[in-house]
């Protein structure tokens, strides 16, 4: 009976779980990991990026002005306009006019809570919902896809965005070569030279397509500290890196097996997605298949709009997507758990 009692106890009313203190506390820790990449937009002099997201920050505070003069979610308020404020700018391209960026950050996201609520929140992510709005009045300052279609069907074409490079780090050839020895030839597979470079500083226009390895060091940092998990971001990065390498040759007529999983990792955001966006607060399912089918979904639409890489917008349409799509999961498991629970009520009842 203990544990049954135990299974009702998780049991919730509500479709997501509640904010709270801790919610501010993990919100915190997400801003924090993203500080090397500042600082790193900093030493590259990347003026232009750190103005807006300055403005996307402040955008943001003044969509929550209000919570902050009824001071009782004052503490979280600061800390999500801060979070979102900040993912919403690392996603504008460096030629966006700053204003418009902290006047589309304050519209989208007041408006958000105007017609969904204050826990409108909990399930629509705001810095997807910001970045639809702003392509839709301002894509022509978003770059366009990097690769062509001709391109595609090369082998290897991520070889053109490291050949695009305007210049590489000193250690480059050094660190490649080492890979190579230590590690990639042991697969019969090799690391291009300036693919260091690229992990680097893709030297984008858009800060969240730019700095791959700090990134990945961020995710390794919020994973190891259970700031998050790291079951959906690499369920959804296997399941679309699968779909890039065996399905994307066969619709572009490419050689079999020939999908270019490097260019898809690390173009477009995608890592950048799936550990910062992919698993905002409240927008999860709750139980173990919930999680696993919202990240295979995530991979099989993020192949739809981001295609085989470079998207400048589709990483961000495929959270909003999943943002639509998630209250279904979460009312099937609700529904199943109902039965569960009503089943072990009967048997409880018949002995």
């Amino acid at each position: 009976m203990g544990t049954n009692r135990k299974f009702y106890r998780i049991v919730s009313t509500g479709p997501y779980r509640r904010f709270s203190k801790s919610s501010t506390f993990y919100m915190v820790c997400f801003w924090a990991a993203l500080c090397p990449q500042i600082l790193a937009l900093v030493t590259t002099k990347s003026y232009s990026s750190l103005a807006i997201i300055l403005c996307t920050i402040i955008g943001a505070l003044l969509s929550e002005f209000q919570e902050f003069l009824e001071g009782g979610r004052s503490l979280f308020s600061a800390a999500y306009a801060l979070l979102s404020g900040t993912l919403i700018g690392f996603y504008f391209p460096a030629g966006f006019p700053p204003v418009a960026a902290l006047l589309l950050t304050f519209v989208m996201m007041f408006s958000a809570k105007c017609v969904f609520g204050r826990q409108g929140i909990s399930w629509l992510n705001p810095v997807a919902f910001t970045l639809a709005g702003a392509w839709f009045v301002g894509h022509f300052y978003f770059p366009g896809f990097l690769i062509s279609k001709t391109e595609l069907v090369l082998k290897n074409p991520s070889l053109f965005l490291v050949e695009g490079l305007p210049s590489r780090i000193p250690l480059d050839d050094g660190i490649t070569d080492f890979l190579n020895a230590a590690v990639f030839d042991k697969f019969g597979a090799s690391v291009p030279g300036g693919f260091v470079s690229l992990l680097w500083d893709a030297q984008c226009a858009i800060p969240a397509f730019r700095f791959n390895a700090l990134t990945l060091l961020a995710s390794i940092f919020l994973i190891a500290f259970d700031i998050e998990g790291g079951l959906v971001p690499c369920v959804f990065l296997a399941s679309y890196s699968l779909l890039v390498k065996f399905l994307s040759p066969a619709l572009l007529g490419g050689a079999p097996f020939s999908g270019d999983i490097a260019l898809a990792l690390f173009s477009g955001g995608t890592i950048f997605t799936a550990f910062f966006l992919l698993q905002w607060q409240g927008t999860l399912p709750r139980s173990l298949a919930g999680k696993i089918v919202y990240a295979v979904l995530g991979g099989v639409v993020a192949f739809a709009f981001c295609g085989t890489g470079t998207s400048p917008i589709g990483s961000a349409m495929t959270v909003l997507f999943l943002d639509i799509v998630s209250p279904a999961i979460v009312h099937y498991e609700d529904s199943s758990r109902r039965k569960k629970i009503a089943s072990l009520l009967e048997r409880e009842g018949a002995r």
